[in-house]
């Protein structure tokens, strides 16, 4: 492991070790001598990518930078060799972080939009946002709309629903307010009408705001 690879490895571990809210210098400090076999600490302090506070290590601007491009990219390299190459869970951890040392930034983005942009790691930890995860945001948005932006006269095909109130989730799919059922906007006051099939059904506005569709022309 280079110098580079070290510095990197270790501010990875600062990262990760803030996630689980540990910022105390000694704590930080051992944890990177363990994985690097090297005070890397001070390294990240002159480099200038962190700095100490009261006793805690906190990340500079430019170690924040960098620290969640590292975390960006081993992250997208575990659910890469999980989702695709479908490695087990050990194989995967023995890989994910030689893997993530290759990855060039276009590289990176291609992977996380073939992936679907996720949000999370194998192990349940957040992958933080890349600029093709805002731009495909942006696109999403500017195609899905909620239910509540349809105008009276207006059709669309529901795409998702978003609501996690179970009952209110059941209520709408017994009432086949699925994804991928067309829709028509009847009324837009005082309640929301929408026609599904031959079915007239009434929403109230903070229900229609949890289903997504994808307006529909003509």
């Amino acid at each position: 492991m280079d110098r580079t690879q070290r510095i990197e490895e270790a501010l990875s571990i600062v990262w990760e070790e803030r996630e689980k809210k540990i910022s105390a210098k000694d704590a930080v400090a051992r944890r990177i001598l363990e994985a690097v076999k090297e005070d890397m600490l001070r390294d990240l302090i002159s480099d200038g990518y962190a700095v100490i506070e009261k006793d805690c290590v906190r990340l500079t601007e430019r170690g924040e930078g960098r620290a969640k491009d590292i975390i960006r990219r081993q992250r997208l390299a575990e659910r890469l060799l999980i989702d695709v190459l479908e490695l087990g869970r050990r194989e995967m951890d023995s890989s994910a972080c030689e893997f993530e040392h290759i990855l060039s930034k276009e590289v990176e983005e291609s992977i996380c939009t073939l992936l679907g942009h996720p949000k999370e790691c194998p192990h349940g930890l957040a992958i933080p946002c890349g600029d093709c995860c805002q731009k495909a945001k942006e696109m999403l948005e500017s195609i899905v709309i909620p239910l509540s932006k349809l105008s009276a006269g207006e059709s669309g095909r529901i795409v998702y629903v978003l609501t996690h109130k179970h009952p209110q989730l059941h209520k709408l799919m017994s009432l086949g307010i699925i994804p991928g059922v067309r829709i028509a906007v009847h009324q837009t006051f005082p309640s929301i009408v929408i026609k599904v099939e031959e079915t007239e059904v009434a929403l109230e506005h903070d229900i229609a705001k949890e289903i997504y569709v994808k307006r529909l022309r003509g």
